[in-house]
């Protein structure tokens, strides 16, 4: 790109040496310093303001013996965070291999098949019915008309209350067109399948027009076993399948007609109850294991940051 800059090093001086000072987040601290812009993503610093910053440096030979062990050093943290990434990745695919297990053949073991003419579910217990969502949700959509509400986010970590006093993230100009949302209520951002997600909300609260809220007919059926089934939708691209839009643009949505039209398997009440206690706890002796997994692996890359920082400032000598 034209509006990037290239450096190349002088005489006597390592380039690599210079690339792990880069790396340092103490050096792109100071470095922002000087850097102008408007938004944190879109900061720039000039060439001749990088070129100003002091550094200190060791000898020529001394910066190839740093860079020698920086390079063996960072390979076996690397080859850790590495295995560390796909041991956490193999436990995200074993819980959702629990999770599509269960809400579609059910735990309890010898037990007669029928097929449910549902391609990505196939046979599932012969006492279970196919029906489409319409039948057991219907969609809210009461506007809030006043401003002082909570204002909830849905992530892919779930439903969470906004701090729209932090003037952080995509904040609304009115919150009075924002939809309503009552603790108990699923709520699902449609819009986007790729990064969307759907949760049942733990507070009473809006959320932004665009997304959908809906609940329940019968409260007698458990929430939890329609909202792994609905979740499970979103992590293997079941609803993705059916959206419409501009996926590359992050336009890739759910349209109604389709949500209410969508099959799924109905267990009956006890059992649906019984699953999701089930998955409760599976669900959550892996998200402990992932959990560790990945504070140990933040631990590595901090380790990595603090063993560069250290040998290319001279805190630590290489022997």
């Amino acid at each position: 790109s034209p509006v990037y800059y290239v450096f190349r090093e002088k005489e006597n001086n390592s380039l690599k040496f210079i690339n792990y000072i880069m790396q340092t987040s103490e050096f792109q601290k100071e470095l922002k310093k000087y850097a102008n812009g408007i938004l944190e993503i879109r900061l720039r610093l000039s060439s001749s303001d990088i070129l100003k910053r002091p550094i200190a440096f060791p000898n020529y030979i001394e910066q190839q013996n740093i860079v020698k062990f920086l390079d063996e050093k960072c390979r076996e943290i690397d080859n850790i965070i590495k295995n560390t990434e796909q041991s956490i990745e193999e436990y995200k695919k074993l819980k959702q291999s629990v999770i599509t297990k269960a809400v579609t053949k059910g735990i309890r073991p010898n037990r007669p098949m029928q097929n449910s003419n549902i391609e990505w579910i196939g046979a599932i217990p012969e006492d279970w019915n196919v029906k489409k969502l319409k039948y057991m949700f219907e969609i809210k959509k009461d506007i809030a008309g006043k401003e002082g509400y909570t204002v909830l986010s849905i992530t892919q970590t779930g439903i969470k209350t906004k701090d729209i006093t932090s003037n952080e993230g995509q904040l609304a100009s009115d919150y009075s067109k924002y939809q309503l949302v009552s603790k108990g209520d699923f709520a699902m951002n449609h819009m986007d399948l790729l990064t969307g997600w759907v949760d049942i909300s733990q507070y009473d609260g809006v959320t932004s027009p665009d997304y959908r809220v809906f609940k329940l007919k019968e409260t007698h059926n458990c929430d939890r076993y329609f909202l792994y089934m609905m979740q499970l939708c979103y992590l293997n691209k079941i609803f993705y399948g059916l959206g419409q839009g501009v996926s590359g643009f992050g336009r890739w949505r759910l349209p109604a007609e389709m949500f209410l039209n969508f099959l799924i398997p109905i267990p009956p009440r006890d059992e649906q109850k019984e699953i999701a206690d089930y998955l409760d706890e599976k669900c959550a002796e892996i998200d402990i294991l992932i959990e560790k997994k990945q504070q140990f692996l933040s631990e590595m890359v901090n380790y990595k940051k603090s063993l560069i920082y250290e040998y290319v400032t001279g805190k630590k000598e290489v022997s």
